[in-house]
């Protein structure tokens, strides 16, 4: 009886382990994802309009990374993407913006990006885009 009761102790306490290393494992993706993003400032071609929620960009560049890519035209797929107002941090409606407006957009380091032209760049590589003026 007391090998039964020390086996199923064992395999518990070795089954707890495994889920503690699995959890810590999974918490170290999560905060690398978060972390891995690419600031860019780009200048508004066409405020979705013509693009069903799309908007439009021009000259789409990183801020500080050189290895990061460049978009001379790219449409960003707004759909569940906040836009912000950079001075006053309150959200604004995607018709807020005008041709010809800067804007700061966080992407995800290695954002899924059609091969269309222009192309276009999902909302779930989008992390937030703000009116920078």
């Amino acid at each position: 009886m007391k090998k039964l009761i020390l086996c199923f102790l064992t395999t518990a306490l070795l089954s707890g382990c495994g889920a503690a290393s699995s959890q810590a494992s999974i918490n170290s993706e999560v905060a690398e994802n978060e972390e891995a993003t690419v600031l860019y400032t780009g200048t508004v071609i066409d405020s979705g309009e013509t693009h069903e929620g799309g908007l439009f960009v021009a000259d789409l560049v990183p801020v500080e990374s050189s290895e990061a890519a460049s978009f001379d035209e790219v449409i960003l797929l707004m759909e569940g993407v906040p836009l912000t107002d950079l001075s006053s941090g309150e959200n604004i409606p995607l018709s807020a913006l005008e041709n010809g407006d800067s804007v700061t957009v966080t992407l995800v380091e290695h954002a899924p990006t059609t091969m269309s032209i222009p192309p276009q760049i999902p909302g779930m590589g989008i992390v937030k885009v703000e009116k920078s003026k």
